[in-house]
């Protein structure tokens, strides 16, 4: 029995982002507010904050950001781990 080539996988381009705002999760400890994560949905944003909040020791904070977002849009929300 005789093996052919093997098969090559198709790759799927991911779905672009259709939502209305995405959530930044960032730490706290410098002023640059470095980004940890970004999601889709606050739910899984928050997962992840959960998840790493005792690596940073100065704190992480959760934003949410509309789509499209400029920084001269005005306030943005900020929230931290509880």
């Amino acid at each position: 029995m005789t093996r052919g080539l093997p098969q090559r996988r198709s790759l799927r381009r991911p779905k672009p982002f259709s939502g209305e705002q995405v959530w930044i999760v960032q730490h706290d400890e410098t002023p640059h507010n470095t980004v940890l994560g970004v999601f889709a949905t606050d739910d899984e944003a928050y997962v992840f904050m959960d998840a790493v909040k005792d690596d940073y020791p100065d704190g992480v904070i959760c934003s949410s950001f509309p789509i499209p977002y400029r920084s001269t849009d005005g306030a943005v929300r900020y929230r931290t781990a509880d």
